[in-house]
């Protein structure tokens, strides 16, 4: 035995162990319907050797949990182990309803525990829907204030009144008293399909706006010329046009420089998959697609090219990823850390060999913290020099 008692033996389980049990067990159970609760949590204990090495710290390991236990109202059980003596080791602990796990797991989770709890019974009695239906919308809701959700219930219940009325309105337009126009969202909205859940619908029947692209010519005899909006399919260009480049992001639209015979497409992330469908005259160019260096900039051109448009990816390799890394980040726009995500299956991308391989390292943390270098960091003169180097 050392001359420094160990305050319990590797291996045993103490009642931070516990509390983070039940912390865990309520986020999981944190939308269920039901008291998820009686649940009854095993204590393992080391084998006898480690156990009799310092009996001492077994007791009081020992008479820990159950100070615990007897603190929360938790029942215990025991079995027997020998340690020289009979010895009752605590062997399971039973936290027996949801207000006890509630008390354990603290204030930050009993507090969203209670709120759901709340919304989902004020969701259930305005809207008359299942209890079942109530939380999965209160789930879709998890992330709005308490004020959004109240103006949600309200949405949801006018909508249940007036949804025979509403085919000719766009969003905007819905006659909702006190709310915002922006506040309904567009057709994919966690609020709109939130609403569609309660109500029992797939979608409302609302006028949506078209889907539109911006684009402008870069021929120099274009100069000065309005961008163009396709909303409805462009078969034939109003200039000619041989070339086209794909750009993510407005500022790099906006600065790119004049070209002959060339056309810049403002893609504005996943909206670029619409220029086949609207811009169909690009199946006739040479297109290029250049994006932010980071997971969702390779998932836009995946997406791109399995949309019909045949583009060569610029400025979206290795060597400008290793370059341009001082000007990359490991933070989003909320200076929130940019999350880890499970990358597409191989099968499924329209990625060459070396795109898919920095595509994973971008769905991890990145080469030293960076998993993304947003396009407007890199400037512009290098993608004229990419471009003339592809013959622009």
């Amino acid at each position: 035995m050392s001359g420094t008692r160990a305050a319990h033996p590797q291996g045993t389980a103490t009642p931070d162990d516990l509390r983070a049990w039940v912390a865990r067990t309520v986020e999981r159970e944190m939308f269920a319907i039901d008291d998820p609760w009686p649940r009854t949590k095993a204590v393992r204990w080391p084998k006898e050797a480690t156990l009799i090495a310092d009996v001492n710290a077994v007791h009081d390991a020992n008479n820990a949990l159950k100070d615990f236990a007897a603190r929360h109202g938790c029942d215990v059980t025991c079995t027997a182990r020998r340690l020289g003596a009979r010895v009752m080791l605590v062997d399971h602990v039973t936290v027996p309803d949801e207000r006890t796990a509630l008390a354990i797991a603290g204030a930050t989770l009993r507090r969203e525990r209670e709120r759901t709890l709340v919304r989902a019974a004020q969701l259930a009695r305005e809207c008359s829907v299942a209890p079942a239906i109530a939380m999965q919308a209160v789930q879709r809701l998890r992330d709005e204030t308490d004020v959004d959700f109240a103006l949600f219930a309200r949405a949801a219940a006018w909508f249940a009144a007036h949804r025979d009325d509403i085919a000719s309105m766009t969003a905007r337009e819905v006659p909702l008293e006190g709310f915002s126009a922006k506040w309904l969202g567009g057709a994919r909205s966690r609020r709109r399909s939130a609403i569609c859940m309660v109500l029992g619908v797939d979608t409302l029947p609302l006028r949506e706006r078209p889907d539109e692209l911006r684009y402008r010519y870069l021929d120099p005899a274009a100069a000065g010329e309005p961008d163009r909006i396709a909303v409805t399919p462009q078969h034939t260009p109003e200039r000619p046009v041989r070339r086209a480049i794909i750009v993510e992001n407005k500022d790099t639209y906006q600065a790119m420089p004049a070209f002959s015979n060339a056309v810049c497409v403002f893609g504005s992330g996943f909206a670029a998959v619409r220029a086949a469908r609207l811009l169909p005259f690009l199946t006739d160019c040479d297109v290029v697609y250049w994006g932010d260096l980071d997971a969702s900039g390779f998932e836009i051109l995946s997406a791109v090219r399995a949309s019909g448009i045949d583009c060569t990816s610029m400025l979206m390799d290795r060597e400008t990823y290793a370059y341009s890394m001082r000007f990359g980040t490991g933070l989003d726009a909320r200076s929130h850390a940019i999350g880890v995500r499970e990358p597409l299956a191989r099968a499924a991308m329209r990625l060459d060999d070396d795109e898919y391989a920095l595509y994973r390292t971008l769905c991890g943390v990145g080469e030293a913290g960076v998993p993304r270098i947003e396009q407007e960091r890199i400037p512009i003169a290098h993608a004229v020099a990419a471009l003339r180097s592809m013959g622009w």
